[in-house]
């Protein structure tokens, strides 16, 4: 996966380190255990509203860009803010971790700008985050292609999640009994939809195998279609919103 930059910065070519584990791998048991867990009847405790989309810069109070402009494109799919932004705060520990085990100190100001090997952790942060959703964008891109999906884009997917949510609450308001969370979280039912998303397109992969069993496409084989995928994505990068993002 060579990444380049677009729009405005001039022209740069870098190719990220490709980050091993955390939630984007899916494995099928795990996406089941995320479902199984979704389907069991609410609790309740009180609703929470989704997370928002755009957060904060750090500093000065001063206003997130819009959560809809893109940082980087996917085979010419945009990658928004928002979701960039949200994925990027989840994968915080991570990093935080990774860097800490070198004898870094977290809890240092500077910490997310420190130069380590070469490399800061904002920057190994920034990285990570867009090696997940490169693996997210080609899954989801080859699942429109499909006919799995319609409209994969971030501000669709937030309407969805309103949607979802407006109609578990009038549900609830009439004593019907729901399954999963009062309300969905923006993280929760992203991890959600994509493990959903994954599970028809492994099928769809395996039919177009041969296999009509209606079994889906096992780990091995699936990873290494999805390592292609992500290997031959063709990335830019929107310097003017990637380099502004923060840890913070």
């Amino acid at each position: 996966m060579t990444v380049r930059t677009k729009a405005r910065g001039g022209s740069r070519k870098f190719r990220p380190r490709l980050a091993e584990g955390g939630w984007h791998q899916l494995q099928p048991l795990a996406a089941l255990a995320l479902l199984v867990a979704l389907l069991v009847p609410a609790a309740c405790s009180p609703p929470k509203p989704p997370a928002e989309a755009a957060v904060s810069e750090a500093g000065g109070g001063a206003a997130a860009p819009d959560p809809f402009t893109a940082v980087a494109w996917v085979n010419g799919e945009p990658v928004a803010y928002g979701e960039f932004r949200t994925r990027m705060l989840e994968l915080r520990g991570e990093v935080v971790a990774e860097t800490a085990k070198g004898g870094t100190d977290p809890a240092a100001k500077s910490f997310w700008t420190s130069d380590i090997g070469g490399r800061t952790p904002l920057g190994l942060l920034k990285e990570k985050t867009l090696d997940l959703l490169v693996r997210v964008k080609v899954q989801q891109i080859a699942a429109k292609e499909a006919g799995i999906a319609e409209d994969i884009g971030y501000e669709a997917f937030l309407s969805r999640l309103d949607a979802e949510n407006r109609t578990r609450s009038s549900r609830l308001r009439r004593g019907e009994v729901i399954y999963g969370p009062r309300q969905y979280s923006e993280q929760a039912y992203y991890r959600y939809t994509l493990a959903n998303l994954e599970l028809a397109l492994r099928q769809q992969l395996a039919e177009e195998e041969g296999d009509h069993s209606g079994k889906p496409l096992d780990d091995k084989r699936y990873e290494s279609w999805l390592n292609r995928q992500a290997a031959n994505a063709v990335v830019q990068v929107n310097p003017s919103m990637y380099d502004k993002l923060s840890a913070e």
